[in-house]
């Protein structure tokens, strides 16, 4: 569980609620200490300028030109000087939270538990509210300070949830990270899918290759907690007999139809991932238009006689498929606009340099200066690739083969030659495979 603190201050005469600072969210973005948070007023009036909450979720609110901090629930953890007391008495949580105040504040005074008589003193006792004003210039990161008047400050802790605010404040559905899982993905890429597979709607996962569209859709499912049945479409021969099934002979000799495990999948919840759906045979697309659209279901004449012949779709099962899209891929069929219609497109890319340095280290343990050297020759392949000046460029797949070769003893130099080179024609002085060797050898 991550918990997060709040403190009351007095702001141009007003009681106000801000971040502690030195926080961050689930995602690692810095949480702003000098934005107002928008919390239970009871809650807060019922104790003195100065004490510390603590809520398990915060999220930003938007209402068009303002955003601010939003806490659903709190609770009161620390009360202030000049006597500090702790007011934390549940054993089974309490330790929790007081190490994750202790990490932010430092030290902690020892618990005490007040007698019934003297909170309810502390509460009709508060304090005069000083008049100093505390508010902070706005950041350069774009926040905006409610002004008093827009400022909805009294709303209780009944406020709904958006089905973003539950996934960046749920700790399984936190983005894949390096350092945790290997893996680099955008958190507002993965943040659609989950929003997307949660909520039944298609998606086309769209992306060079190499970039982890498949790998990332299967770990968004565990995540999820649900099944994934992947179809690779790129070696579906026959369309029919992969997706509907074929008819046999019995035992008895008699013709009975066969269904494919397509049509048992798609009357499960889960996600039916349809992999390399840019290579599928065009007929393909006739058999998924009726699942895709407002149907949902699949027909199956030609299983004839009293077989099932419509099959509908479970109402929790979502359609994800991935695609490589351009001149490059040979194998692949420009997509039907009719069926690209029926997804939600979301594009990847491949992960900054960086980024990808760090996912070189963590996967193959390499050094740090060898990992920037293939990262940074990979992304220059694919800034000329862009430019069209190269005919294809690194994947991610490419500089984690490389960096395998180099932990295996190989140097980075022979690695990347070896990698890199046979993917353009020409020599290490002439055409394509001339301007690589020359962006190799500069490293």
């Amino acid at each position: 569980m991550k918990y997060y603190f709040f403190k009351t201050a007095m702001e141009r005469g007003k009681q106000r609620l801000f971040p502690l600072s030195g926080q961050t969210f689930i995602n690692g973005e810095p949480i702003d200490p000098r934005c107002h948070t928008q919390a239970d007023r009871k809650e807060r009036d019922a104790h003195p300028i100065g004490t510390i909450f603590y809520s398990t979720c915060i999220f930003l609110r938007n209402t068009g030109s303002k955003t601010y901090y939003s806490a659903p629930r709190i609770h009161p953890v620390l009360t202030p000087d000049p006597k500090p007391t702790l007011l934390i008495h549940n054993e089974d949580m309490g330790a929790e939270i007081k190490a994750a105040l202790r990490a932010i504040i430092g030290t902690l005074p020892e618990p005490e538990t007040p007698k019934a008589e003297n909170r309810k003193n502390k509460t009709e006792e508060k304090p005069e509210p000083k008049k100093k004003s505390t508010k902070a210039p706005s950041m350069s990161t774009g926040l905006l300070f409610a002004d008093d008047e827009d400022y909805a400050d009294t709303k209780s802790d009944s406020t709904p949830m958006t089905l973003l605010e539950q996934i960046r404040t749920d700790d399984k559905l936190a983005a894949p990270t390096i350092a945790g899982d290997g893996f680099y993905v955008n958190p507002g890429d993965w943040m659609i899918l989950v929003r997307n597979i949660r909520s039944q709607v298609n998606t086309l996962m769209i992306g060079p290759t190499g970039s982890g569209k498949t790998q990332l859709i299967i770990l968004a499912c565990r995540r999820l907690g649900i099944p994934c049945h992947v179809y690779d479409m790129g070696s579906m021969i026959d369309p029919v007999s992969s997706l509907l099934g074929v008819h046999r002979l019995n035992e008895k000799g008699a013709s009975v139809f066969d269904y494919a495990k397509f049509t048992e999948d798609i009357q499960n919840p889960g996600v039916i991932l349809l992999d390399e759906l840019s290579r599928a045979p065009a007929s393909t697309n006739n058999i998924l238009f009726p699942c895709l659209n407002d149907r949902r279901s699949l027909p199956v004449e030609i299983a004839g006689g009293k077989d099932m012949r419509n099959i509908k779709v479970n109402p929790k099962c979502t359609f994800v498929a991935t695609a490589n899209i351009g001149d490059e891929y040979t194998g692949t069929n420009m997509l039907d606009a009719a069926l690209t219609n029926r997804f939600f497109p979301v594009e990847l890319t491949y992960a900054p340099e960086e980024k990808e340095k760090e996912l070189l280290q963590k996967r193959c343990g390499i050094a740090e200066d060898i990992a920037e050297n293939i990262a940074n020759v990979a992304q220059k392949t694919r800034d000329l690739y862009r430019k069209q000046e190269l005919s294809t460029c690194m994947s991610t797949r490419e500089t984690l083969m490389t960096a395998g070769l180099v932990k295996d003893g190989w140097t980075a130099l022979e690695a990347m030659e070896r990698i890199f080179l046979p993917l353009y024609e020409g020599t290490k002085t002439e055409g394509e495979r001339g301007i690589v060797e020359k962006i190799i050898i500069s490293r």
